[in-house]
């Protein structure tokens, strides 16, 4: 049997109980109310309901009919049959209006609802910061905190090192001793000095602790990226335009090796077999760029004399092919350097004179730049050092002749048989980097090399330096403190090898103002050794450079 089903103006709102469940209009639709009735039975209960609930709307719109008309009457003194049918009338128009307003009044709800979401999504939108600060205090504490401190972390970070003994280099040994580092500097050292608040301390009641050692001749960095050395470049025996900084790589494992063994500072040259191999660079062994690494540049100009550029180009023909021809370029280069710096100092002299004579400089036309002569200019001029590698004596003596013919400020590097001419060599003021010290198979260089070379160049008066033997393939960086150790077992006192991979080191190598001993004012780079640095059984502890504990 069909189901009926009634259509009719919507009543919402209205339920009715019919056996146990529920009927209810869902847009004017009458829905079956329960399961297992017949169809007849439910049509008759609905037709039946609808009917009651029919005649109940009527009555109770009649009532309201008849009340208000009642109220008419008695306000505005009108007739029985006026007054009936203008309320009819208006009951009429009430009766249709009201359904419209309401929907109005809907649609202006929704409306409105709609404008304050609107409003409400931008205000929390512009305001996010401000709302996520009252969510989360805790945030804005932070960000408060930061914003207060930011000034305060301006202010560098003290550490305090307590130690059983400190070779300061620069005065005798203090023994239970403080070092007080602020930031990247070195502020006081001694005993029974205040610990400033707020310190850290690092206790080492059994260590030494000694200013960062210094390899005074060294290739860090100059590796190409399959590992390769590259520190030489053999294209032209005259090279004096390279900078060693241009090459060098931040990242070579072997300087990650040398902060491992205490090594703090190098002086990077060019290899030993170019004639003049370009510029050299005192660099920190921390950074990871190459201006951040960079102490001194350029340091000097590195020359060689000897087997290295003999080897390099008399194998293919070339000048050099002997210590002659090796001698022939140094002397040439060096003579057109002065030249050239003759050249600006005759511009440089004529630009001072018409200025101070008010008269026009345009005629004045400087020398052509020349990048090869500059660096071997300032050498002539003595502004920079002149870095030469010399091994035998005839090379020595070859080395000391240019040194007087351009009164050059000389620092010779390797020196085997410097012993041979030791009071030559310390009659002209020149250091020595000494190296090697008999480590490992001999060159022709270094066949009467002596392990008293160090002691005796300083008995005569040499300021020496010591250099890892890495350069000549025969060591490991980690050696650098047994190089002393050996020019020790030569006759070398302790004090002046130590002295010789720190402060002399740093003053040869023109960095001795900032680093090389441990004194007020001076970059904080120091070593923490176990014990005694000669003996081959201390370990290093700690190393920090630039006031940072690596």
């Amino acid at each position: 049997m069909r189901t009926w089903r009634y259509k009719s103006r919507p009543l919402a709102g209205l339920n009715y109980l019919s056996g146990h469940e529920h009927l209810r209009y869902f847009g004017g639709e009458m829905r079956k109310a329960g399961k297992g009735q017949p169809d007849y039975e439910i049509n008759r209960i609905n037709q039946k309901q609808i009917e009651v609930k029919r005649d109940r709307m009527k009555i109770k719109i009649k009532m309201l009919i008849a009340g208000e008309s009642h109220g008419k009457k008695g306000s505005h003194g009108t007739g029985p049959g006026r007054g009936q049918g203008e309320g009819n009338m208006q009951d009429g128009v009430k009766l249709k209006v009201r359904p419209f307003m309401k929907r109005v009044e809907n649609s202006l709800a929704a409306v409105v609802a709609v404008i304050l979401t609107m409003a409400a999504v931008s205000l929390v939108a512009s305001g996010l910061p401000n709302l996520l600060n009252l969510l989360n205090p805790e945030l804005q504490a932070a960000r408060n905190s930061r914003s207060i401190s930011s000034s305060q972390t301006d202010k560098p970070g003290v550490v305090v090192i307590k130690a059983g003994k400190i070779l300061t280099m620069a005065g005798q040994p203090i023994k239970q001793g403080l070092i007080i580092i602020e930031g990247q500097n070195i502020k006081a050292i001694g005993k029974n000095l205040p610990i400033p608040d707020g310190a850290e301390i690092i206790d080492e009641p059994e260590a030494w602790v000694l200013p960062g050692l210094i390899d005074a001749n060294s290739a860090l960095g100059m590796v190409d990226e399959r590992g390769q050395s590259e520190n030489e470049e053999l294209s032209e025996p005259n090279v004096a335009q390279l900078d060693v900084l241009d090459g060098l790589y931040p990242f070579d494992k072997r300087i990650a090796q040398s902060r491992a063994s205490g090594i703090t500072t190098a002086l990077i040259c060019p290899g030993r077999r170019s004639v003049i191999g370009g510029q050299a660079a005192v660099v920190r062994l921390i950074g990871k760029t190459v201006e951040e690494m960079k102490i001194l540049a350029p340091a000097g100009v590195k020359f060689s004399i000897g087997e290295g550029p003999k080897q390099a180009f008399g194998s293919k023909g070339r000048l050099p092919s002997t210590r002659m021809g090796n001698i022939y370029v140094i002397r040439q280069a060096l003579q057109e350097a002065r030249e050239y710096a003759s050249k600006w100092a005759d511009y440089d002299k004529g630009l001072a004179q018409a200025k101070k004579g008010k008269k026009n400089t345009a005629d004045l036309q400087p020398p052509r730049r020349d990048l090869r002569l500059e660096p071997l200019a300032k050498v002539v001029m003595g502004e920079l050092p002149a870095f030469i590698e010399c091994y035998r004596m005839d090379d020595i003596s070859g080395a000391i002749r240019l040194v007087d013919e351009f009164k050059l400020k000389a620092v010779f590097i390797g020196c085997a048989e410097g012993y041979l001419v030791a009071g030559e060599i310390s009659k002209r003021g020149i250091p020595v980097i000494v190296g090697p010290m008999g480590i490992g198979p001999k060159r022709t260089e270094t066949e009467n090399v002596a392990i008293s070379n160090a002691a005796r160049l300083h008995k005569a008066g040499v300021k020496i330096a010591l250099e890892s033997e890495t350069q000549y393939g025969l060591a490991a960086l980690e050696e650098l403190p047994l190089v002393a150790a050996l020019a020790v077992r030569g006759g070398l006192g302790e004090e002046e090898a130590l002295k010789a991979i720190t402060i002399n080191a740093a003053e040869i190598i023109g960095a001795g103002d900032k680093i090389g001993s441990l004194e007020p004012g001076k970059q904080a780079d120091l070593v923490i050794f176990s014990g005694n640095p000669l003996d081959y059984q201390t370990r290093v502890k700690k190393v920090m450079i630039a006031g940072k504990l690596i």
